[in-house]
């Protein structure tokens, strides 16, 4: 069982390298704006999701039929306290995964913040855009009484000629 729970978290670490180089796809698409792209980006992760989570059913599911054969029954067992039950080679193999793997989830946990503020960066702009291209009409009139000047300078839509020729 120890060499099948290694052969997991390689998996696991070479699935987390797929999601690195999508998220680095990611990135690119949205610097260029490409929807159709970023689209087909999310798309090609489905199947990288599904897989992790078999992957993860199958880590856990495993570790508990490993602690019962250990005499161990326990909930939520952590690395720390897995790691001392391998043996000596076995676990040098396992921490050297884990590491592995949990280097891949920090990259990708950063150039998934990184593609969420320029999500966010492109959102803002966008609607300073739209803000800029339809402002607000707050003032009817300019004589501060609250009353209409004249009725030819209003459009039916309720801007001013002068905001409209702006």
């Amino acid at each position: 069982m120890e060499q099948e729970l290694i052969q997991i978290f390689q998996a696991m670490t070479v699935l987390h390298e797929r999601f690195n180089e999508q998220a680095v796809r990611k990135e690119e698409v949205i610097k260029t704006g490409d929807m159709q792209g970023l689209e087909q980006v999310m798309k090609d992760e489905s199947p990288l999701i599904q897989h992790l989570r078999k992957l993860e059913n199958t880590r856990q599911h495993l570790v508990q039929e490993w602690m019962k054969e250990k005499g161990l029954v326990k909930e939520n067992v952590t690395m720390e306290q897995l790691t001392p039950l391998f043996p000596e080679k076995d676990r040098e193999d396992l921490l050297y995964w884990q590491q592995r793997l949990m280097t891949e989830i920090q990259k990708l946990k950063e150039q998934n913040n990184l593609n969420q503020q320029l999500l966010e960066d492109s959102l803002r702009f966008v609607n300073l855009s739209l803000d800029a291209m339809n402002p607000q009409n707050q003032f009817t009139s300019y004589s501060g009484a609250g009353e209409k000047e004249d009725d030819d300078e209003i459009d039916p839509g309720g801007r001013s000629l002068f905001d409209s020729k702006v």
